[in-house]
C-alpha cells in the first residue's frame, strides 16, 4: 500500500487521503452545488396536505400510499441529505417532477372522475408488480418498501375508491 510521508514523521495511506478528498468534495458540492440546478423542485410555502383529504384520511391504503409514494407523487417532498449534492439533486429533482406529472396526490381532488378511476386502476397494478416505488428508491428509503399486506391494502383501497367514484 502506498504511504504518503508528511513532515514531522506522520504517515497517511493513499486510501485515507482519497476518502478525505472525496468527503471534502461531497460537502463542498452539498454546500454550493444544488442551488445551481436549473429546475429545482420546490413546494409552495403553504402546501395543501392531501393526507387529510378523503379518500386518503383514515384508510390503511391511503396511509400506505402517503408513506411509500408521497415523497415523489405529491407536493410534500422531503429531500434527504444526499438530495443536496449536485449531480444527485439533479437526478432526484427530475425524478420527482416526472412523478408529479404522472400522478400528484396533492392535486387528486382536482382530477376528473374519469382520471381518478384510471389512476386507481393503475395504482394497484404498478404496486402489485413492484414497478412502484422504483427499486432504486426502495434501496435508500426502507419506509417505501411494501409488504404483501401493504400491497393488498392499497389494492383494496383503490377498488373501494373506484366504486365510490362511479
Amino acid at each position: 500500500m502506498a504511504i504518503l510521508r508528511l513532515d514531522k514523521g506522520r504517515h497517511f495511506s493513499l486510501v485515507t487521503v482519497t476518502v478525505l478528498t472525496i468527503l471534502l468534495l461531497m460537502f463542498g458540492l452539498m454546500a454550493f452545488g444544488s442551488s445551481r440546478s436549473p429546475k429545482q423542485i420546490t413546494a409552495t410555502p403553504v402546501v395543501h396536505d392531501y393526507r387529510y383529504d378523503e379518500p386518503f384520511r383514515g384508510s390503511e391504503g391511503g396511509k400506505t400510499l402517503a408513506r411509500a409514494c408521497g415523497n415523489c407523487h405529491s407536493n410534500r417532498t422531503n429531500l434527504p441529505w444526499y438530495g443536496h449534492v449536485v449531480l444527485i439533486s439533479w437526478w432526484i429533482n427530475r425524478h420527482v417532477r416526472e412523478g408529479r406529472q404522472g400522478l400528484n396526490f396533492s392535486e387528486w381532488t382536482t382530477y376528473s372522475a374519469h382520471r381518478r378511476r384510471d389512476e386507481l386502476e393503475s395504482i394497484c397494478g404498478v404496486v402489485s408488480n413492484d414497478r412502484m416505488p422504483p427499486a432504486s428508491y426502495r434501496v435508500l428509503h426502507p419506509e417505501s418498501r411494501l409488504a404483501a399486506q401493504d400491497k393488498n391494502a392499497v389494492c383494496a383501497w383503490a377498488a373501494n375508491e373506484s366504486e365510490h367514484d362511479k
